[in-house]
């Protein structure tokens, strides 16, 4: 064997492979196992989000009918998606307190840093998604209903481009929730990358 074929295989040795397809499976895997926790952080994200579709809708229906929306609505929506960013957070690192024990398993066996912080990633991606397309959806609907019944659905659907403008609100939305959920996982993503397999392993819950 040649000397680039020796060193090739010893940079091989030590690590496994652990694609997307395979850090995707593994992390609904988790939720499947935590169901209770991930029910959690998806709530928090879905009311949060809910909150935020709410008024994006009920600002454009009163413009509809010529009133002004509330100035401090937009203050209201950014503390509640910092609420929401720090329940993310905190749900996050208990998480990864509970599977210290399996994070250095993985470690042992070969998982690198980038393996772990992809898995908690896109756990928190998932539960983003989820609560963000729910909690979109049920704002919206919970805007269109009171409105609908206060001022007739008339002044809900009657303007020029309505439908369109309520798609982007519940896109803009889900978008939220996603970028909220993965910037809010960062932290604690890194923190289990980052984790010492022999600490990790030695660890009581």
């Amino acid at each position: 064997m040649s000397e680039a074929s020796e060193g090739t295989a010893g940079a091989e040795i030590g690590t496994i492979k652990f694609p997307i397809s395979e850090a995707f499976r593994f992390s609904l895997e988790s939720i499947s196992k935590r169901f209770t926790r991930a029910v959690i952080t998806a709530l928090s994200v879905l009311l949060g989000i809910a909150f935020m579709s709410v008024l994006l809708t009920m600002g454009a229906i009163l413009q509809n009918v010529g009133e002004a929306p509330p100035a401090y609505q937009y203050w209201m929506v950014v503390i509640a998606l910092l609420v929401c960013g720090v329940g993310i957070v905190n749900s996050m690192l208990m998480a990864v307190t509970e599977r210290y024990k399996e994070i250095g398993t993985m470690k042992c066996l070969g998982a690198t840093d980038g393996s772990i912080l992809s898995t908690f990633l896109i756990e928190a991606l998932l539960l983003g998604i989820l609560g963000g397309v729910i909690g979109a959806v049920v704002g919206w609907l919970a805007a269109v209903i009171v409105y609908g019944v206060q001022l007739g659905f008339s002044a809900v659907f009657g303007f020029e481009g309505a439908l369109l403008q309520y798609l982007y609100y519940i896109g803009l939305s889900m978008a939220t929730a996603v970028v909220l959920s993965v910037i809010a996982a960062v932290y604690p993503a890194y923190y289990a990358a980052k984790l010492n397999p022999a600490e990790a392993l030695r660890y009581e819950v």
